[in-house]
């Protein structure tokens, strides 16, 4: 069977821009279920997640043996200011502690892996998907995605190569079709219990001008199914009620469930 990649890119992606007013209006529309694919659950855990290789980087989970490395890296403005999921650096060492402290004990609710270079073990960079559980966060239900790299080690190809082999082991997941919950506005002419694509999403704040064009590149070939950007009020820490504009793109699943598999 023919995947439904080529079917995204021959169909224009959903154009969403929403003010701050209309996300508003939109926190008060009801969210409908629809029929998707997502990984099964549970999600293998951090022990039975192998470590990714690629030309430069050693890509795996975190241990609590990583804390020292984990907090010159959370413990960075110049990095965390543009997380969409925390929007700023740790406090002290004990901040990031818990940080990593939870991301060992809830394994089975993220997809997140640290890039270390096979030359030095230095870690470089992180990213995944943060929320793979609740997806409490998440403005259209769609799992979210984020990645951060050093800025030293920008623009030389380690963010592609975290990216790649992130997402290609999350596309590569056993799937399961159940029901899931998303934002009528993202499922067009589709009804309450229709087969939906599955999608990611990847987010940044608008004027990010790195994410911005490191995302237009890694996504140009990607089956693309809306794009655009919205106004919110942050609710990160340090920055509840603050207005905010973010910009993104959602992608589908460049390999979807075969048919023969895929059954109610």
């Amino acid at each position: 069977m023919e995947t439904m990649a080529p079917l995204h890119h021959a169909l224009p992606p959903l154009e969403v821009y929403f003010t701050a007013e209309d996300f508003e209006n939109l926190g008060m529309t009801p969210w409908f279920s629809y029929s998707v694919t997502l990984p099964e659950r549970p999600i293998p855990s951090a022990s039975n997640r192998p470590p990714l290789e690629t030309e430069r980087l050693i890509i795996r989970p975190f241990t609590m043996n990583d804390l020292d490395a984990f907090h010159e890296l959370r413990k960075r403005p110049d990095i965390q200011n543009h997380s969409t999921a925390r929007g700023r650096a740790t406090k002290d060492k004990d901040e990031t502690e818990r940080q990593l402290h939870s991301l060992v004990q809830d394994d089975q609710s993220h997809w997140w892996f640290g890039a270390f270079l096979k030359s030095t073990n230095e870690l470089i960079g992180e990213g995944g998907l943060p929320d793979v559980l609740a997806m409490s966060s998440s403005i259209s239900g769609w799992p979210e995605a984020e990645f951060l790299i050093k800025p030293e080690f920008c623009r030389q190809g380690y963010g592609t190569e975290l990216w790649k082999a992130v997402m290609d082991s999350w596309w590569d997941l056993p799937r399961e079709r159940r029901r899931h919950q998303l934002v009528p506005v993202v499922a067009p002419g589709k009804e309450p219990g229709d087969k939906m694509g599955e999608c990611v999403v990847f987010q940044w704040e608008a004027g990010n001008e790195a994410a911005k064009n490191f995302f237009a590149k890694v996504l140009s070939q990607a089956p693309v199914a809306a794009q655009g950007g919205c106004e919110s009020i942050d609710t990160r820490d340090g920055k509840e009620g603050t207005l905010i504009t973010w910009a993104g793109t959602i992608i589908c699943n460049p390999r979807p469930m075969p048919e023969d598999e895929d059954s109610d």
